[in-house]
């Protein structure tokens, strides 16, 4: 197990060769899921949600669970102490949708942080129209995510980007609009930017500028 005060993670349950580790919310992370939990719940977001989406990896669903729960999505629905929210996969009844919901982060056959924007691309086409959802991903995917919905992310103050072109930080948050469009007799989604927004959350050690170069024994080591 080892966390840095500098990192949301904690890396431990290594797999056997030691290439991949999970990477679970460390205090710091819990705190800035709070955070983001209780934003939302400012902005009476919260009650207005369908789908809370997250990918296979650990920390993606910590990260958005709590929102899960504020939206009635998930939690002990009924009272039975049985957590039924409307999910069945990686943690049934939280609320939070796993795509894609296998393998586990570090299971056989276990794939990098990239591997998700074509599942997570897909899934989202499939929503019913008025849909509201919130998507937590990965620094690599959530550009080419929005770019497959034909969101141009070229500009450099509201798409923050590494020196690799990943996203930037822990605090951005987008407002995307989504409508149907019909190409060639097929329908699929087309995407708007309606705001970004750069959460203030005033904790005690900076995340914003962390390039998300991974050291020895941290991650996986073909991550993001």
């Amino acid at each position: 197990m080892n966390s840095d005060p500098s990192f949301t993670v904690t890396f431990n349950n290594c797999n056997s060769d030691n290439s991949c580790c999970v990477e679970a919310l460390n205090p710091l992370g819990k705190v800035r899921a709070a955070a983001l939990a209780d934003w939302f719940e400012s902005k009476r977001i919260t009650r207005t949600l369908t789908h809370v989406i997250a990918s296979h990896k650990l920390r993606t669903r910590q990260t958005v669970a709590k929102i899960a729960q504020l939206a009635g999505l998930g939690g002990d629905l009924n009272g039975d102490g049985i957590p039924d929210g409307l999910d069945v996969d990686q943690e049934p009844g939280d609320g939070v949708i796993n795509v894609p919901p296998t393998p586990g982060e570090c299971d056989p056959g276990w794939t990098s942080s990239k591997s998700v924007i074509q599942p997570q691309t897909n899934y989202i086409n499939t929503l019913p129209l008025g849909s509201r959802a919130v998507l937590c991903s990965h620094s690599p995917a959530l550009y080419p995510i929005m770019q497959a919905f034909g969101i141009d992310t070229s500009d450099p103050i509201k798409f923050p980007k590494d020196s690799i072109g990943r996203v930037s930080g822990f605090n951005n948050l987008w407002v995307v609009e989504l409508k149907p469009v019909t190409v060639g007799g097929a329908t699929a989604y087309h995407g708007r930017l309606l705001s970004y927004v750069q959460l203030d959350f005033d904790l005690d050690v900076s995340l914003m500028k962390r390039d998300y170069g991974l050291k020895c024994g941290r991650g996986s080591r073909d991550d993001d």
